[in-house]
């Protein structure tokens, strides 16, 4: 017995939507920070000016921009922002990452820095792969049970 239809509808299409908007922004902003881990320069941010914000829980978190210097000397950026918040205001250089000396984010080091966006932007692209998926496998099924009636008709 052949299944008719996964259970994917045309009202499905805005949480396909959202999910796909959702998983690309999130990966738009993890795939960066990990390349810059990985493949950029390490070296020290000094914070020159920091705003103060508040998450939903109340948490003071800041948010920077300063000047960058390369660990190796070669070179400096005057003006970049760090892309992640510090929990509390730099007094003294941070260590962090850029993707060379055109950069205008810095990017701290850590795992959870790229993994938890990467994470969410997996997550919610799961539902649209497999809607996509369930509607595809029942449609090529219809259209083989289709081909098949059609040919014992013939016959």
């Amino acid at each position: 017995m052949t299944r008719t239809n996964s259970g994917v509808r045309w009202r499905h299409g805005i949480p396909i939507a959202v999910g796909l908007a959702a998983g690309i922004y999130m990966l738009s902003g993890s795939v960066p920070r990990l390349v810059a881990q990985v493949a950029g320069v390490e070296g020290a941010f000094a914070a020159t000016r920091c705003a103060e914000e508040r998450d939903s829980d109340g948490d003071r978190h800041w948010m920077c921009e300063g000047s960058f210097a390369a660990g190796d000397g070669s070179f400096t950026i005057p003006r970049v922002e760090v892309d992640t918040a510090f929990d509390t205001r730099p007094d003294g250089p941070q260590t962090a990452f850029v993707h060379g000396p055109s950069a205008d984010t810095a990017v701290q080091p850590g795992v959870f820095v790229w993994l938890g966006p990467g994470a969410v932007g997996v997550l919610s692209l799961a539902f649209p792969v497999w809607a996509v998926a369930a509607a595809s496998r029942d449609a090529l099924a219809r259209r083989r049970g289709r081909d098949s009636s059609l040919a014992g008709q013939a016959g």
